[in-house]
């Protein structure tokens, strides 16, 4: 994985192919497991195509920055 790329709450993620926006809420353990942690992001999404159902999504982290990594989506630091 990209050891430059870090997430933090509160950074902005676009997905231009479905004119969304998202919010990266906070980081947490899917497990709730200390000695083997599967760390994923709640998501919340804006956008005209953003269903209310669908607005609020996981994604595992390391899902999430092969999406950032290979264009899917675009990663902005929110410092």
């Amino acid at each position: 994985m990209d050891e430059k790329l870090v997430l933090i709450a509160g950074d902005i993620l676009v997905h231009y192919e479905i004119n969304e926006i998202g919010l990266l809420m906070n980081r947490f353990d899917v497990l709730q497991e200390p000695d083997y942690p599967l760390w994923a992001w709640d998501i919340l999404w804006v956008g005209n195509d953003a269903e209310d159902a669908g607005r609020r999504q996981a994604y595992t982290e390391e899902g999430l920055m092969r999406l950032i990594i290979t264009g899917v989506f675009i990663h902005h630091t929110s410092i």
